[in-house]
């Protein structure tokens, strides 16, 4: 089964100091394998700044 996700993707793009590469972020086609990866991968991430400061908001114990 196919699957629409959108995705990071790395592409380059010429500026006036030559290629540069950047990561846009595009709708891909991925197989049911590939998209079982990704949601999975995506749990194993390391929480971001703001969500590291939001949880010590939440759970802050001020005695």
């Amino acid at each position: 089964m196919k699957h629409k996700v959108r995705a990071l993707v790395q592409v380059e793009k010429y500026g006036l100091f030559g290629k540069k590469k950047v990561f846009e972020e595009r709708t891909v086609t991925v197989d049911g394998k590939t998209y079982k990866k990704m949601k999975n991968a995506q749990w194993d991430r390391p929480f971001s700044i703001g969500e590291m400061m939001f949880y010590d908001l939440l759970w802050d114990e001020e005695d």
